[in-house]
């Protein structure tokens, strides 16, 4: 099991987890809005025209989240697009609610993207700004994103094995950048997010984590037992890539 998950985070080189109130970071959550929407059979042209209009009035209207639009390039769910918006306090959304009111973007959503639209799903995310590093100027042209179910009971053990992997990489400058986040429902209970550039980046890297680690803690009992802590506390899991669809997302100097 450790050799698995070594290699996923090697390879990779947005119900909630529930931890102990004394493990939890004592700072405001920071909240990503995601939405999964299907378009229906036939309407994929119609519907990738009317989100991108869609998205330009909302820039038009000075929305103040910059939506960002991915699509899955491995699984089975090809014909999915995820609309997501980064990262927000929970009261932020009582004030979002009102805007879009004021600017309309539900009636243009209506009027341009769902008569072309099958299903949606949507999510409140937690991230995890202590243990995530997220160099800047990082290239996310691709996201590989693993999803985590925990085993039941091992909730802080997991919390304790994601702040130690990750404390040892910031503390010993491990140069990649990586995003661990929290869904608020749905089957999975924690995911890490990893930006690759393009398909190149997605090849095994000259020193994985695994080696790195065993390198600056100059002992391969302490890694084992690092990463043994880690999958360990894992029931099952899932990798999926996306790929950021440009065209179709909001810019800004922050995103």
């Amino acid at each position: 099991m450790r050799n698995i998950y070594t290699l996923i985070f090697c390879l990779l080189t947005m119900p909630a987890l529930t931890f102990a109130a004394d493990e939890k970071e004592k700072e405001p959550q920071r909240i990503a809005d995601v939405w999964n929407v299907v378009p229906k059979d036939g309407h994929g042209e119609e519907f990738y025209n009317g989100l991108k209009a869609h998205m330009a009035f909302r820039s038009e209207k000075n929305d103040p989240r910059m939506w960002q639009v991915y699509t899955p390039t491995t699984g089975s769910e090809l014909n999915k697009y995820i609309v997501r918006a980064c990262c927000y306090e929970w009261s932020d959304q009582d004030s979002y609610i009102e805007w879009t009111k004021t600017a309309g973007t539900g009636k243009n959503w209506n009027e341009l993207v769902h008569p072309h639209v099958e299903s949606y799903s949507h999510d409140f995310i937690e991230t995890d700004s202590k243990n995530s590093h997220w160099k800047e100027g990082t290239v996310a042209n691709y996201v590989g994103v693993t999803n985590m179910k925990v085993k039941s009971g091992s909730g802080q053990k997991m919390n304790k094995a994601i702040s130690a992997m990750s404390k040892v990489a910031k503390d010993h400058n491990w140069d990649k950048s990586w995003w661990w986040a929290y869904p608020v429902s749905g089957d999975t209970d924690v995911s890490l997010a990893i930006p690759f550039a393009n398909f190149a980046d997605m090849a095994p890297l000259e020193e994985s984590f695994y080696k790195f680690v065993v390198r600056v803690l100059d002992s391969e009992d302490e890694a084992n037992k690092l990463f043994d802590n880690y999958s360990s506390s894992i029931d099952s899991s899932s990798y999926t890539i996306y790929k950021h669809e440009k065209e179709l997302s909001m810019t800004s100097d922050k995103e």
